[in-house]
């Protein structure tokens, strides 16, 4: 039993950090109802869903008996789009005072930019962070988008969902959740803007790229290639580790790595001794000691690596991460049954837009009739 059970989500869905916020909402037991419109393609997961045009009248009656019964509503369109359908907060806070409605956008509800269309790319450049990520002279690279779309966006709004859920306990009132995601990424980032305080250690090349302390110009923490073509991650920082990868990795000479004149030769002495074994065979060195170092894994080899296997941290049959963290009334309890259930609630699902009509006590006529009129794909 996940800790969201019996919460109540309406979904309308989007693309990248809205349905993944769903997802995770979902994945801790939230029941979830997903709202297409006809233009959205984006599924990637078992949750009920409904297919509508959104721009017809009766499909907004159909939405606001799914807000009347929900918890929460996640509202992943540009500002002004649910108050052009007559399903603003205004609308839906009298109908329910205790939903929680979460709109994620690029840029948040106000502001100059809040009417732009956005994406990952374009969050982590506002937000100052994409200046940091790249290598010297040369523009900043692209990075997975992972940091604004689902760290910034769905990760930190699943956190101020659960959080206006809490208060909503105290108050008994529903709330309204502004969530731009270059605010998110920027949040999440905080880090970053404390270290700047201590550039000597953290960024002792500033404001150069692929330089500094962890932005893969330090010797200790990078990647390196191995014999076969395939890679180890060195992330040595501490006394201990770095002694116990020197005991490893036993290179000629032992410069002082404080000192970052001396990092371009460590980074080519270390990079010189890796390649003259493959990656596997550095692992089970590795695995001897505490140095913190780990293989690269290809993404088809991470559900087979052995602590993974023991954690049971993948869904096999699908090839996907499971739910974290875990939650548990026991001390050491390592069983993962995540998957378990969510292929007991996979079973259970209905995906017929009629199920839910009939749920949200329209009668079989009405649904004809709306069927009729073209509002179902």
């Amino acid at each position: 039993m996940g800790p969201l059970k019996g919460i109540k989500v309406l979904e309308l869905v989007g693309i990248g950090p809205g349905p993944f916020l769903g997802k995770i909402l979902n994945d801790f037991g939230a029941e979830i109802v997903r709202m297409y419109s006809f233009t959205n393609f984006f599924d990637t997961s078992n949750n009920p869903e409904i297919t509508i045009d959104l721009k017809h009248p009766q499909s907004v009656e159909i939405c606001r008996r799914l807000a009347s019964r929900s918890d929460v509503l996640i509202d992943p369109y540009r500002p002004g789009v649910l108050e052009r359908l007559n399903l603003g907060p205004e609308t839906l806070l009298k109908l329910n005072d205790r939903l929680v409605i979460a709109r994620l956008t690029g840029y948040g509800q106000t502001g100059p930019f809040s009417q732009k269309g956005s994406h990952d790319l374009n969050f982590l450049a506002l937000s100052g962070v994409l200046s940091l990520i790249g290598y010297e002279d040369k523009p900043p690279i692209a990075p997975l988008n992972l940091v604004g779309d689902f760290g910034g966006g769905s990760m930190l709004g699943a956190f101020a969902i659960v959080a206006a859920l809490y208060e909503r306990s105290l108050s008994g009132r529903g709330q309204i959740i502004d969530h731009s995601l270059t605010e998110g990424t920027g949040y999440i980032s905080t880090f970053v803007w404390q270290t700047m305080k201590f550039k000597p250690i953290f960024w002792p090349n500033f404001p150069r790229r692929n330089a500094n302390l962890l932005d893969n110009g330090c010797p200790f923490y990078r990647c390196y290639e191995c014999a076969d073509k395939k890679f180890i991650a060195v992330a040595s920082g501490e006394e201990k580790f770095y002694e116990n990868l020197l005991a490893v990795l036993k290179p000629k000479s032992s410069l002082n790595r404080f000192d970052i004149k001396n990092w371009p030769s460590i980074s080519e002495e270390f990079a010189r001794i890796i390649r003259t074994k493959t990656r596997d065979e550095w692992c089970e060195l590795f695995d001897k000691t505490d140095a913190c170092v780990t293989p690269v894994l290809e993404l088809d080899e991470a559900s087979l690596h052995h602590h993974n296997l023991y954690r049971k941290s993948f869904d096999r049959e699908k090839d996907l991460p499971l739910p974290a963290p875990r939650f548990s009334r026991t001390i050491l309890d390592s069983h993962n049954d995540s998957g378990d259930e969510a292929k007991e609630n996979e079973s259970n699902r209905s995906n017929e837009s009629t199920e839910i009509l009939k749920q949200l006590n329209f009668s079989d006529s009405e649904i004809d009739k709306m069927s009729s009129m073209g509002i179902f794909e």
